[in-house]
């Protein structure tokens, strides 16, 4: 399945006239849009922290290794 463009289909959905949506829907989309975008900005962050903390990892195992 493609990935969805969150920006573009946010954007497609502004400049649409009021009239063109069912008025409760637009505002769901929205949010569900808004939602699906802070979820991956937190997957992309947990990422960055499992790689650090694999770093770390690695250097302790080093330091641990050197010091037996």
């Amino acid at each position: 399945m493609k990935p969805i463009n969150i920006k573009i289909m946010m954007a497609l959905i502004e400049k649409e006239p009021g009239d063109q949506y069912v008025p409760v829907l637009k505002p769901v989309l929205m949010q569900i849009l808004t939602e699906l975008k802070h979820l991956r900005r937190k997957n992309s962050q947990l990422g960055g922290k499992v790689a650090r903390y694999r770093r770390e990892k690695e250097d302790l195992e080093d330091a641990l290794a050197m010091y037996q």
